[in-house]
């Protein structure tokens, strides 16, 4: 029994030892785990701190992206104030010096020395507007505000005009300019044209700035849609659009591989383009942004003194072409000038409303010297009180003014039957487009820019109230171009005596007119075209271009 009882305890022992020691595995089981979760807790808890700060520094950078997004919308709305208001200020007087210029110009008794004098503000006037115009299209661009303003317009017509255009400049630089138009290139289209010309107008007045002598060449060709896409599908939105590419073609002095890098770029110019020390550097910029917002782009080729040819293409859609308009207006060349309303005509009455009194003064002296009968008032209030009692066909109005502005003006003329039948024309000196179609909103049936010019005017009159004009043509100048250089100057000069053309050198050399003059005389009896065309280049102080033509058989590219 004893035995037993021995081993009854031993078992028991080593029962509860067993127990004991299972009993510990487990606490040191449960003391892993509880240590695994404090450290997963810690973690979490960690995790959880991290989430706190990255939840505060999205909460930061989102108030510093909304602060930054109001001070851009701020930014933005300062630098289009400023440029609304740096484009009226800029245009204003340049209308002011241009229309006054223009108006004493059509003074049939205005001697020619006054007309040359005239003429020489007027290019200067041109070409600072040409400076004022790319500064605010270049800012435009950057405060992303540039828009393509769509209508639908007669492409050969602006072809045309640009050739009439540059025809007496490229005369007066001993140049031959062509526009060629290929038989494809339709002639109702629907685009910005005002875009169109201003690259054109670019370019070709780089063509003809740079070329000291040969030729300027515009050619326009076009590829019609199929109107479908790739594998034989129908394509509806490319129907009836139109790529029309366009080439202009230089001799001039050419440029160097590594200057075409820098040919687009903003405020950039070539060596030849800092040696003319004309111009700001941002043509070839904005013309390449135009393009590309019409969906082509530019390209440029050129070598050292054999020229340059730059190409583009556009998107343009195809247009019906529109009725004729009875009575309506016919194309004038640019020597043309009205000077009254044809027979039969009946008295146009024309209100021009704008607070600036020069403005005023210089449009109705307009109207009177063709005929037309005008009045004027300086705000909206007065434009709407004349329109009410004197029905005037046709109003002239400024959108900017006191008491009431030409926006608020035109909604108040348009909202009455009565009104529907007066056509109002915007005026304004600002660089916006959105003014445009603010004012069409507005009720307004057309927009003028200022500074506007005298045909710019009579031809909204023809355009709108179907008014013709009587034109006279004025007195050829000596050498002047007939649509192309009656002489080809630099040929002609080069065919001079040595000794006529050094002593012509030499006056062009010390800007001595009268000096050209003496030397012209010398051969005018032999070549009257050539005498005539240096004569007027000597008139607009052109000796540049005299010193080229002298010097053309000496000078030529190798």
């Amino acid at each position: 029994m004893q035995v037993v009882g021995i081993s009854a305890s031993v078992v028991v022992g080593t029962l509860l030892l067993v127990a004991l020691w299972a009993l510990r595995r487990r606490l040191h089981a449960s003391e892993r785990e509880l240590d695994g979760k404090a450290r997963e807790l810690a973690t979490s808890r960690a995790a959880e701190q991290r989430l706190v700060e990255e939840l505060a520094e999205a909460r930061r950078a989102e108030e510093e992206a909304r602060r930054a997004r109001d001070e851009a919308v701020t930014a933005s709305r300062s630098k289009s104030a400023f440029l609304a208001n740096m484009s009226h200020e800029l245009r204003t007087p340049l209308n002011s010096i241009l229309g006054f210029a223009q108006l004493v110009e059509r003074d049939p008794s205005l001697a020619d020395r006054h007309r040359e004098n005239l003429a020489v503000i007027c290019k200067s006037g041109e070409h600072l507007l040409g400076l004022v115009n790319d500064i605010l299209e270049m800012a435009k661009i950057e405060a992303g505000r540039m828009t393509l303003v769509d209508a639908e317009f007669d492409l050969h017509d602006t072809l045309s005009g640009l050739s009439e255009m540059f025809a007496v400049e490229a005369q007066k630089r001993g140049l031959t300019l062509r526009v060629e138009r290929e038989q494809d290139v339709p002639r109702h289209v629907h685009g910005d044209e005002g875009k169109l010309r201003q690259v054109l107008i670019n370019l070709l007045g780089n063509a003809l700035k740079f070329t000291p002598r040969g030729s300027v060449t515009l050619r326009a060709s076009s590829r019609r849609s199929t109107g479908v896409r790739e594998g034989g599908a129908p394509d509806g939105a490319a129907a009836g659009r139109v790529r029309v590419s366009f080439e202009v073609t230089d001799t001039g002095r050419g440029m160097a591989k590594a200057e075409l890098a820098e040919l687009f770029e903003a405020f950039g110019q070539t060596a030849t383009g800092r040696q003319s020390r004309e111009g700001t550097g941002l043509g070839l910029h904005i013309s390449r942004r135009i393009v590309r917002m019409m969906g082509g782009d530019i390209r440029v080729e050129s070598q050292v003194g054999r020229g340059t040819t730059l190409r583009f293409d556009v998107r343009l859609s195809l247009a019906d072409a529109p009725d004729a308009r009875a009575g309506g207006a016919a194309r004038h060349p640019a020597a043309l000038r009205a000077v009254g309303l044809s027979p039969g005509q009946p008295r146009y009455r024309v209100l021009v409303v704008d607070d600036r009194w020069d403005v005023r003064h210089c449009l109705l002296k307009l109207l009177d010297s063709v005929g037309v009968e005008a009045r004027s008032a300086t705000n909206g209030l007065g434009a709407v009180a004349q329109w009410e009692t004197w029905a005037p066909h046709l109003v002239l109005l400024d959108l900017r003014m006191p008491l009431l502005d030409g926006y608020e003006a035109a909604s108040r003329i348009k909202a009455s039957a009565r009104g529907h039948e007066t056509v109002v024309v915007a005026m304004t000196a600002s660089a916006f487009e959105q003014n445009r179609a603010l004012a069409a909103e507005a009720g307004c049936d057309d927009f003028v820019s200022k500074p506007f010019r005298d045909a710019d005017i009579l031809g909204l009159l023809t355009k709108h109230l179907g008014a013709r004009f009587e034109y006279e043509e004025r007195a050829a100048e000596p050498g002047a171009a007939q649509g192309a250089p009656a002489v080809d100057l630099a040929r002609a000069a080069a065919g001079l005596p040595a000794a006529l053309r050094k002593d012509l050198r030499r006056a062009a050399t010390r800007l001595d007119a009268k000096a050209v003059q003496a030397t012209l005389d010398r051969f005018r009896p032999e070549d009257a075209d050539l005498a005539g065309a240096v004569a007027e280049l000597a008139r607009g102080y052109r000796f540049d271009s005299i010193l080229a033509l002298s010097s053309a058989d000496e000078e030529e590219p190798s």
